[in-house]
């Protein structure tokens, strides 16, 4: 039995000490890992971490370029996010496959996601913070949402979807999740040696960056960081940080 962790303590440390060192990254689109938590991801990756990725869309909406089709922009996007996985040092991504802007907070999802955290086993999970107010795309809201009601109760109670258990499934209730794009954060890790791995996994995304190159996409990072620091953030944090809303789920 895994001894419960410190609500006070440093979460990703004490999950490092207690648990297996795995961690599943759970978003909506092929850039919002490496937007959110890109440069955490390549930390936990350097510290030893197994970092496996989970993409409930393939982004096949994101363009304003007529002339290219959904599936085609799919196709790309999914390269992208192979190659930017592969600049972090994470494991291959796995695409759900839904339509971009169609994703539904049902079974169907909660079930696909319960089946890869039983596959997967990891003991930290990322993901967005699907309960967020305000605006907010709603893929990012299902997907967030979705992790959530996977994990908890569902992958941890072997009276759903018992079928999965003739596949070798196990039930499986990670440590902790960490909420990125919250407007509430409480957990914050200092990326500045990591900006630069952070900024080349962007750049992967080509199609999605406008010709920002790696100066632009750095400036627009701290600016955003400055902003949230001028709406009461304290100013002790670290000057370059990717911040997320901690959650332990170990009884």
């Amino acid at each position: 039995m895994i001894e419960p962790l410190d609500p006070q303590g440093d979460l990703i440390s004490e999950v490092a000490t207690k648990a297996a060192k795995r961690a599943l990254c759970i978003f909506a689109h092929p850039d919002d890992l490496e937007f959110t938590c890109g440069a955490t991801v390549a930390k936990l990756a350097l510290d030893g971490w197994a970092i496996d990725i989970v993409i409930t869309t393939s982004g096949n909406k994101g363009t304003k370029d007529a002339k290219v089709t959904g599936q085609q922009l799919a196709g790309e996007r999914e390269q992208e996010s192979r190659a930017a996985a592969l600049i972090l040092k994470a494991n291959e991504p796995k695409f759900l496959g839904f339509p971009d802007g169609m994703l539904h907070a049902d079974d169907e999802l909660r079930e696909l996601l319960v089946r890869e955290i039983r596959r997967l086993r990891p003991e930290l999970v990322i993901t967005w913070d699907g309960f967020r107010p305000g605006f907010n795309h709603r893929d990012h809201r299902v997907t967030g949402i979705s992790a959530y009601d996977a994990i908890y109760p569902a992958a941890d109670d072997h009276l759903f979807h018992p079928d999965q258990k003739h596949e070798g499934l196990e039930p499986h209730r990670p440590s902790a999740m960490l909420l990125a794009g919250t407007d509430d954060p409480d957990y914050h890790i200092d990326i500045e040696p990591f900006m630069d791995i952070k900024i080349s996994a962007l750049l992967a995304h080509a199609s999605q960056m406008g010709g920002r190159d790696a100066e632009s996409l750095k400036r627009m990072y701290e600016e955003r960081i400055q902003a949230s620091m001028s709406a009461g953030e304290s100013a002790d944090l670290p000057k370059l940080r990717e911040s997320f809303k901690k959650v332990i789920l170990r009884r």
